[in-house]
C-alpha cells in the first residue's frame, strides 16, 4: 500500500546559526557509539597520504558487502549512516529527522546531543533485504552477530512501483489507515477506442487514464483503516502488514507487504534508522540460522505518529509542525 500523504520527517525545523560538528565528527560519534557498527582504520596511501577506511564489529553477508561498497562512507546521505543517525535520534528522544545535507547541518538540540552523548546504541544493529528475484518475493532480515535470523514471503509494488535501493526507517506505527489510489492496468487499445469515440462526439462517462512506469492505467481509490506494524522507509513506501490471500509477487500500490505474524515479528525485532535494501536480485543464501531473538518476547512500544504545531513559530502563512509519537493500547 502507498500512503497518500505519509508521514515526513521534513517538519520545518529552523538550521543552526551555527555548525558544532562536522560530518566526519558526526559519523566518529555514532561509530564511537556502536549506532554505526564499524571499526575505523587508517592506512598509508600513496604520496605518504593517510586514508580511512572502515571495518564492521562482525560478519555480513556478501549482498550487505555489495550495498557497503556501493556508497561512500563519506556520502552524507549514505543510508547506513543516516540509519545511525536515526537510531540515536529515536534513543535520545529527539524528533527523527536527518540535517540538511543528510548528516550535514543538523539542528542546534541534536549537535549538542551528539556532543554530550554517552549511551551506546541498546539494540541489536539490523538490516532488512527485500528481493524480488528469484520469485516468490521474499524479505528478509539480518541481525549483527547473529545473521540471518527470519524470512518472509512479501510483496512490492505493481508495474515497479517499489524501485531498488536502500533507505534507513524514519517513521514507525503500530496502527495506521492509508488512503491513496492504486493503478490498474489498461490496454493500450482501450484507452485509444475511448479517445476516438471522444473525439467522434459520442456521450461517454468521463474516464481519466494516466501514464504510470510506462503503463497506461486508470487510478483506483482505496481507504484501508486497519493497517498495522508499519515501518516507513522511502517517502510514503512502507514495511507492513497487509492481508493478501497470497503472497510472493507484486500486488501493492508501492509497499512492502507482509503476513500479519511476519510483520508483527519484524516489527518487534527491527528499529528507527534500520537499512531497508529492494534488490532486483541479490546474493544468498537466505536460509535464516535462527535466533535467541525469535523466541524472545518482543518489545514492541505501541505508538501512533501524529502532527503537532510549534508554539510561537507558525505564521499566517507557514504552519510549523513536529511529528509526535503518542502512546497507544495495544491491539488485538
Amino acid at each position: 500500500m502507498l500512503i497518500s500523504a505519509p508521514p515526513s520527517t521534513a517538519a520545518t525545523i529552523s538550521s543552526a546559526p551555527q555548525v558544532l560538528l562536522h560530518a566526519r565528527e558526526t559519523r566518529k560519534i555514532l561509530i564511537r557509539l556502536h549506532y554505526l557498527p564499524l571499526i575505523p582504520l587508517d592506512f598509508l596511501g600513496l604520496h605518504g597520504h593517510i586514508h580511512r577506511n572502515y571495518v564492521w564489529r562482525f560478519k555480513i553477508p556478501r549482498a550487505l558487502q555489495t550495498l557497503a561498497a556501493s556508497d561512500s562512507w563519506q556520502d552524507p546521505w549514505n543510508p547506513l549512516v543516516l540509519g545511525a543517525l536515526y537510531q540515536f535520534e529515536a534513543v535520545h528522544n529527539l524528533p527523527v529527522v536527518p540535517g540538511s545535507m543528510g548528516i550535514r547541518g543538523l539542528p542546534l538540540n541534536i549537535e549538542k546531543a551528539l556532543l554530550h552523548a554517552r549511551k551506546k546504541d541498546p539494540d541489536p544493529w539490523t538490516w532488512i533485504l527485500v528481493t524480488k528475484f528469484p520469485r516468490p518475493e521474499e524479505i528478509h532480515l539480518f541481525m549483527g552477530g547473529h545473521g540471518w535470523i527470519f524470512q518472509s514471503k512479501a510483496n512490492t509494488g505493481v508495474m515497479h512501483a517499489t524501485p531498488d535501493g536502500t533507505w534507513p526507517v524514519y517513521a514507525r506505527d503500530t496502527h495506521t489507515a492509508m488512503i491513496g489510489r492504486f493503478p490498474i492496468p489498461v490496454p493500450k487499445a482501450q484507452v485509444r477506442l475511448y479517445e476516438a469515440a471522444k473525439s467522434a462526439g459520442y456521450a461517454l462517462q468521463s474516464v481519466h487514464y494516466a501514464r504510470y512506469h510506462h503503463h497506461w492505467v486508470q487510478y483506483q481509490h482505496y481507504d484501508d483503516p486497519d493497517i498495522r506494524w508499519v515501518n516507513y522507509f522511502d517517502r510514503g513506501r512502507a514495511v507492513h502488514f497487509y492481508p493478501r490471500a497470497s503472497y510472493g509477487f507484486p500486488q501493492s500500490a508501492g509497499c512492502v507487504e507482509l503476513p500479519k505474524s511476519a510483520a508483527r515479528k519484524i516489527y518487534g525485532l527491527i528499529h528507527y534508522g534500520t537499512p531497508v535494501t529492494v534488490s532486483h536480485a541479490a546474493i544468498g543464501p537466505w536460509d535464516p540460522a535462527g535466533s535467541a531473538y525469535l523466541h524472545a518476547p518482543l518489545n514492541i512500544k505501541h505508538l501512533h505518529l501524529t502532527y503537532r504545531e510549534v508554539p510561537g513559530k507558525s505564521t499566517a502563512r507557514s504552519v510549523d509542525l513536529q511529528l509526535v509519537e503518542t502512546a497507544v493500547p495495544p491491539q488485538p
